[in-house]
């Protein structure tokens, strides 16, 4: 005999609240039979770029790729309830109810497999932090037309991607957010607007609502990829196309907005998206009965974690935040940082140390988590009234990496998801030794394109010619160049600092050269040589 899973949590509700107040539930069913769908014709359920990208990387359509059977869900509707969302590949749905005496009757339908409370109206909400709460400030300088976003590219050496010619053009990105407020008003966005880089937009949390009016923190989510205003913001992927998806309810935290996100998330996958950037966690509800354990991040518990893993799978690049509780008790990644195969994105400062808020790892199971970082502290973003300004979290980390893998994909689209994957973990400076705070480190995006194209860095000097090194103490930068170099040419050492500030420029005379680093301070540097204003040879330096 079947058993069926029944989730009520008791609360403390009048007759009357329950009869004039939605709750939300989650339906799951026991299986597909009888579909109208064929999977012999997957047109009628997924977009020709959906196919295609299962078709290019050698991946099938299954019985995942269904859509919920109409029958299950007419069946569930009747009792007076409304539809919310579905979801394929877990085979249920989301349904909001005002009186929750139907949810027995529910229950009691054959093809129902279980039942659970996914969201309490007007329930007492505790303080929801904002993964965005830290202090925002204008700033000022450019550099080579990236303004204010330069060091968070130049850490991972995604400016040189750029002069390769890859900005991530033929690529789309779907964001998943809180809200995108004031993204269709703002000048640094019209060139997206104006090239039909906004495919669409939709709202998963509530319907028919405008994601243009709602929450701040997409608006700086989408500014790290996609902004251009030459001089004083250039993001990581400003050719790329992008779908704007609002999953996330700010007032509340319930585990509805982790089905939210699946439902966005397949949604993504149907119209032939090429990469998903959250910057979303879950693990503590607003009703602690509904919260995750420690033990739960496993990334086979929440459905959210089970879907990105579901979309890697389908060819997706799926790229989420770690989190911020790296200095909370509880401290760990969340629900979905934990799934499989998913690029699970922490947070440095620009001396490459981790973010005291970056969460930790690792996942329950054991895995390395977050996978690779980036900068996340005092990020630049366009804020909603257009202007350059900073702001910290995991959740600007994230989208960073995000905006530099579409460029990667755009200069290597013959590449599958996964083999993108595994060649951004290769390139991060971790790779030999990972930790639980840092993954695989910082990736070099540069270095990932010159060894996946199989070509040579387009530089005119080798490491046989020259080498820039510090001693032992980091007290001194050292320099060799082969002497040849030096005849009939004038050569200078030049060293920016992260945010591109030229800090020395210093002629080389003799083929080996000592350069006094005892002013400077600890932080990551570019050194460069150069030669009539010529970039023959780049190094990027580290000083603890």
């Amino acid at each position: 005999m079947r058993t069926k899973i029944f989730i009520l949590l008791f609360i403390s509700v009048t007759p009357l609240a329950l009869a004039t107040t939605n709750f939300k539930y989650w339906v799951e069913f026991t299986d597909k039979n009888n579909s109208i769908f064929s999977l012999d014709d997957p047109s009628h359920f997924l977009s020709q770029r959906a196919i295609e990208r299962r078709n290019n990387q050698g991946i099938a359509i299954d019985s995942t790729d269904l859509p919920v059977n109409d029958f299950y869900i007419d069946s569930v509707v009747q009792k007076g309830v409304r539809l919310v969302s579905c979801s394929k590949w877990h085979n249920g749905i989301t349904i909001s109810v005002s009186d929750t005496s139907c949810v027995s009757q529910i229950a009691s339908l054959p093809f129902v497999k279980r039942i659970e409370m996914t969201y309490i109206p007007n329930y007492k909400k505790k303080s929801k932090v904002d993964v965005n709460n830290y202090p925002t400030k204008k700033v000022g300088a450019a550099n080579d037309g990236y303004g204010n976003a330069y060091a968070q590219i130049n850490m991972h050496n995604g400016d040189w991607l750029h002069q390769a010619g890859y900005k991530g053009e033929g690529v789309v990105i779907a964001v998943m957010d809180a809200g995108f407020l004031n993204v269709n008003n703002l000048t640094v966005f019209k060139q997206a607007f104006n090239n039909t880089q906004i495919l669409g937009v939709k709202d998963f949390v509530q319907l028919n609502s405008d994601i243009y009016k709602t929450h701040y923190h997409g608006s700086h989510v989408l500014s790290v990829m996609a902004a251009y205003d030459y001089n004083n913001f250039i993001g990581t992927a400003p050719d790329a196309s992008y779908w704007l998806f609002r999953t996330e309810d700010s007032e509340s935290e319930f585990p509805v907005e982790a089905d939210n996100l699946v439902a966005a998330i397949e949604y993504a996958d149907s119209v032939g998206v090429d990469i998903i950037t959250a910057s979303l966690g879950y693990y503590n509800f607003d009703n602690p009965i509904m919260s995750f354990t420690y033990a739960n991040m496993n990334g086979k518990i929440c459905r959210a974690s089970v879907a990105e893993t579901m979309a890697a799978r389908k060819g997706i690049l799926v790229v989420n935040s770690a989190g911020n509780e790296g200095a909370n008790p509880w401290r760990y990644i969340t629900a979905p940082a934990d799934a499989d195969s998913v690029l699970t994105v922490g947070s440095v400062n620009t001396n490459l140390d981790r973010s005291p808020f970056s969460a930790w790892g690792p996942t329950a199971d054991g895995r390395i988590k977050p996978t690779v970082c980036a900068l996340g502290t005092n990020v630049a973003v366009i804020n909603t009234e257009g202007n350059p300004a900073t702001n910290s979290g995991t959740s600007l980390a994230c989208p960073i990496i995000a905006g530099l893998a579409a460029c990667l994909w755009q200069a290597l689209p013959h590449l599958t998801n996964m083999e993108l994957y595994d060649l951004i973990v290769k390139h991060g400076n971790l790779n030999q030794k990972p930790t639980f705070e840092l993954g695989y480190g910082i990736p070099d995006f540069y270095a990932a394109y010159t060894y996946g194209a199989g070509i040579s860095p387009l530089l005119a000097l080798s490491k046989d010619e020259v080498n820039i090194y510090a001693d032992s103490t980091e007290e001194n930068l050292l320099l060799d160049v082969k002497p040849s170099l030096l005849v009939n040419r004038k050569m200078y050492v030049v060293l920016f600092n992260i945010n591109g500030k030229k800090i020395m420029s210093e002629r080389i005379r003799q083929a080996h050269t000592e350069i006094s680093l005892q002013k400077l301070k600890s932080g990551v540097y570019n050194a460069l040589i150069k030669s009539d204003n010529t970039v023959l040879y780049r190094e990027k330096l580290i000083k603890k």
